[in-house]
């Protein structure tokens, strides 16, 4: 595993010159994205690996509300996420003005853990965004990406308000042919080790 690694960094060093790792990811940047090119980006392991979940359950049933919110409007809001760090945080995207006031509100429920009732209230930080719900789900449920036979998957990636290719090539032409077709809504992952999923 460490040698696959190590031959995947090295690879990445050949593709580009300067990749820049984002901060508090272990997420490589190999193209940025640029009007004529969708970002390429190569991650090391995910993060989900490295996280804490201690004290993350009132957040889960948090973002399971927000997430309902944002399909009731989704034009006007996008995709929620938790965003992990020192401490947890929903943050709930929009898109327009009335999306904002609808991404503010402070979120509360009740849901029983060890035979105790707990009471949550999360208090969202709201952040603006240029994808909403609606375009990513169009987007995602269609066909896009698939007319090229080196993407192999795509998924909705709510933090980076984009969908998601999943390719095994590094193709810049890829990024161009992107580019034209989705503009700023997709954005590629570069995994040379990368297959598609097959039912057994």
């Amino acid at each position: 595993m460490r040698l696959k690694m190590i031959f995947a960094l090295s690879l990445v060093y050949l593709v580009t010159a300067a990749p820049l790792f984002l901060p508090g990811e272990l997420r490589v940047v190999l193209q940025p994205a640029t009007a004529d090119g969708v970002e390429v980006f190569y991650e090391v392991t995910s993060p989900v690996l490295l996280r804490s979940y201690e004290g993350i359950e009132p957040f889960n049933r948090a973002q399971l509300l927000a997430e309902q919110r944002a399909e009731a409007y989704p034009d006007d809001l996008a995709p929620p996420y938790i965003a992990h760090g020192r401490s947890y945080r929903l943050v709930t995207p929009y898109v327009t003005e009335r999306g904002r006031a609808l991404a503010t509100p402070v979120i509360s429920g009740v849901f029983w853990q060890d035979g105790r009732r707990v009471r949550f209230d999360i208090v969202p930080q709201v952040r603006r965004v240029a994808n909403s719900q609606a375009a990513l789900s169009r987007l995602h449920e269609s066909t896009a990406g698939f007319e090229e036979p080196a993407v192999y998957g795509s998924g909705i990636d709510a933090e980076a308000n984009r969908l998601v290719l999943e390719t095994n090539v590094f193709d810049p032409g890829l990024r161009r042919r992107l580019a034209e077709r989705y503009g700023g809504l997709v954005m590629v992952k570069w995994d040379p080790f990368g297959e598609p999923m097959q039912l057994l």
